[in-house]
């Protein structure tokens, strides 16, 4: 009796050895399978995240393209507003040197 209880501690310290041995294998291989589940959402989520990159970079050209338009047009308004400022000084200093023809 004595013998084969010492065997099967002979016996048991392998069998322990190899149960460990399988359970970090399977440890492995699940967080494996999990990395992999999360590395497809993150990849998905990353796309999504580029295609909205992509559009608002097309909607800021676009903006950009707009603001340099309305820079152009305020331009050339505050020019035609300086000519016509121009104008009617020169009008008003024309009818205030004319002979008055009221008089």
């Amino acid at each position: 009796m004595r013998t084969d209880l010492e065997m099967a501690r002979h016996e048991i310290a392998p069998l322990r050895l190899e149960r460990d041995n399988l359970k970090n294998v399977v440890r492995r291989n699940l967080g494996q399978q999990l990395d992999q589940v999360g590395v497809g959402e993150l990849v998905t989520r990353i796309n999504e995240l580029t295609v909205q990159l992509d559009e608002f970079r097309a909607a800021r050209e676009a903006w950009k393209r707009e603001k340099q338009d309305l820079e152009t047009k305020l331009s050339e308004a505050v020019e035609d507003l300086e000519a016509a400022r121009a104008s009617l000084r020169r009008m008003v200093r024309a009818a205030s040197t004319a002979p008055s023809t009221n008089q």
